[in-house]
């Protein structure tokens, strides 16, 4: 649900651009846009030529058709027997019904990336280009997963700062969502690394530890070896959170995660991490976690 905090036309332009087809989009598409790139949610992007780039952002804002808006509030969808689903807005205490979607975007804010905040090997991939240029293809990677990792390819609209509403003042990208390219790319097909580091497993914060291997490891999942706790085995169902405990003495580095079961069989255990500890608190394991942990794991003596 979505407050209406503003009134834009989002669709200025497109029409000497050449690059948008303007037909009814489908609803339920719209829908599952909706809920794997939530509003307040956080997304990663890089070019769709230039992939080596990738940035993070939050989605703050949605726009449908003429309308911007800032908040899952004050948004309901109808549901109709034998028929699409369509939406209901409320605009300053007014209903406003959307059946046909000619126009959906997601919004994020231009914080201004420059080529001097990027490192050299990013700054060679953009070309001198610089980024959100008007009709430039984006990915998008919404950090939600559940049947693996939901993107989308978007394509810049334009930028513009806005005049009021809870961003008065701000600079931000509007993104025309390209429904058809919606798709989930499972975990386990990112590149994992092979190795044997010993880890500690935790059902419970204040449970006992189980002694085991971490056999290989992407960005965002770890392979556990449990075989030898037979009484392990039957706690580890699908979506069980569980704590993993990672000590790299030579590296003088340590790491307490948190995660949930991916799958299991006989001898492993699949996680997905979900946070790390941090100053005595658990916070989310975005990009630059993700990238610390592996960089790390990549130097053990055992990770091949």
């Amino acid at each position: 649900m979505f407050e209406f905090l503003a009134r834009k036309t989002v669709r200025e332009g497109a029409e000497s651009s050449g690059s948008l087809i303007h037909r009814p989009l489908d609803n339920d598409l719209i829908l599952e846009v909706m809920r794997y790139f939530p509003i307040g949610g956080k997304i990663r992007y890089f070019p769709a030529q230039r992939k080596s780039v990738v940035l993070e952002s939050i989605i703050i804002a949605f726009g449908i058709n003429n309308y911007l808006v800032y908040t899952q509030k004050d948004i309901h969808i109808k549901e109709q027997e034998g028929g699409k689903p369509h939406f209901l807005l409320d605009d300053d205490w007014k209903d406003v019904t959307v059946r046909e979607v000619s126009s959906f975007c997601l919004v994020i804010p231009d914080v201004g990336h420059t080529e001097s905040e990027l490192d050299y090997a990013s700054r060679v991939a953009m070309d001198n280009r610089g980024l959100f240029k008007r009709g430039e293809t984006f990915s998008l990677m919404s950090l939600f997963a559940e049947r693996g990792v939901p993107h989308i390819d978007v394509q810049v609209r334009k930028k513009v700062l806005l005049k009021d509403g809870y961003y008065a003042n701000h600079s931000v990208v509007v993104l025309e969502a390209l429904l058809g390219t919606l798709h989930h790319i499972d975990q386990r097909q990112q590149c994992r690394i092979k190795t044997n580091i010993p880890v500690s497993v935790y059902l419970t914060e204040e449970g006992e530890p189980f002694a085991c291997h971490l056999v290989d490891f992407s960005e965002c999942s770890l392979k556990i070896r449990i075989d030898r706790h037979e009484g392990l085995k039957p706690s580890l169902t699908k979506k069980r959170n569980i704590i993993v405990a990672i000590d790299l003495s030579q590296q003088m580095k340590s790491y307490i995660l948190k995660g949930k079961v991916l799958r299991r069989d006989d001898e492993h255990v699949v996680i997905s991490v979900t946070s790390r500890l941090a100053d005595k608190q658990y916070e989310s394991f975005d990009l630059l976690a993700a990238i610390d942990l592996k960089a790390n794991l990549l130097q053990h003596p055992e990770t091949q």
